[in-house]
């Protein structure tokens, strides 16, 4: 596999999950073959989901970085930690405005994702190259200070006791429209009992490029 520009590490739902398939067709994207999905006929959605459809439908766990020790090092050290993992339910879902970005989020504490979240934030770490002053700089502007810490440490300002789960679902838009159009596409999906089985390994080939599903890592494998 070659060299990607980034990687990082996702939660997604299981593949005959009906809430992977609905998140896909509502971004206009699957990000395991690259194809172009249609999209609901809910006026305006595309130009509305052009950066989340870029990183495919997911829950952030690892954000994207640059690799220090290459792709195949971080799947092995990411498929390490994934099989020291045990499965665990996952709360239903809610659909939260959260600062003009619609994104599904947890309806109840799940103290296993935040653990799942937090080993591979440090675990995998050492496979970051940190990006430089200016960009963290950009990261930073009108963070709280704990945020800006975290930049500074990790390259990411949500981890640890700012984490907070959460699927995007639109760029971030003042008087978000969309809720009731979210609603009715995602349905019962939201309150369906679903398992967390494992991780995935998502991939940027090049700068700019669409996020790939590169690896699905299952838990105690």
């Amino acid at each position: 596999m070659p060299e990607p520009h980034r990687a990082a590490v996702y939660y997604v739902p299981e593949p005959d999950d009906p809430l992977w398939s609905r998140g896909c067709a509502w971004l206009g994207r699957d990000p395991l073959s690259g194809e172009r999905l249609p999209q609901p006929p809910v006026a305006g959605l595309e130009g509305m989901t052009e950066s989340p459809r870029r990183y495919g439908f997911h829950a952030t766990l690892k954000p994207p970085m640059a690799l220090r020790h290459g792709l195949d090092a971080f799947i092995a050290d990411a498929a390490a930690l994934a099989a020291r993992m045990r499965p665990f339910d996952l709360p239903p879902l809610d659909i939260a405005n959260l600062h003009g970005f619609l994104a599904l989020c947890l309806a109840g504490a799940c103290p296993p994702m935040r653990d799942l979240a937090d080993a591979c934030v440090a675990e995998l770490d050492h496979h970051r190259v940190p990006e430089d002053a200016a960009a963290r700089a950009r990261r930073a502007e009108g963070r709280p200070a704990a945020e800006r810490a975290y930049i500074e440490r990790w390259g990411y300002p949500l981890v640890f006791d700012a984490f907070r789960f959460h699927m995007t679902l639109t760029d971030r838009i003042a008087d978000n429209p969309l809720v009731p159009a979210a609603a009715a596409h995602f349905g019962e999906t939201l309150a369906a009992a679903r398992r967390v089985t494992g991780i995935a390994v998502f991939v940027e080939e090049g700068a700019g490029a669409p996020f790939r599903l590169a690896r699905r890592l299952r838990f105690g494998a």
